[in-house]
């Protein structure tokens, strides 16, 4: 249930970032009607953008990655459970 949070909590982040991203790009192609920011200070913006969005994916293999483990070793806890049943039937 944590991990699912985690998942959500992440997913909505990269929603905004790439909301943001969206808005950048308008603004370096010079969609957008931005004339505050200069071209350096948005492109730094942009590697910034990029390299948040990276981690925030590696995060995301993470967490499936350990929900994924979660979900092995429940499946061998029924599964060795299985074989004690099993094997007290059989001593019988």
């Amino acid at each position: 249930q944590a991990i699912q949070r985690q998942l959500e909590e992440l997913e909505e982040r990269q929603r905004a970032l790439e909301i943001f991203g969206v808005k950048l790009e308008r603004e370096l192609r010079g969609e957008s009607d931005s004339g505050t920011k200069d071209e350096t200070q948005m492109l730094h913006e942009w590697f910034e953008l990029v390299l948040e969005k990276n981690k925030l994916m590696r995060y995301e293999s993470e967490l499936l990655i350990i929900a994924q483990e979660l979900e092995l070793e429940d499946h061998q806890s029924r599964l060795e459970q299985k074989l004690r049943e099993k094997m007290a039937i059989d001593g019988k």
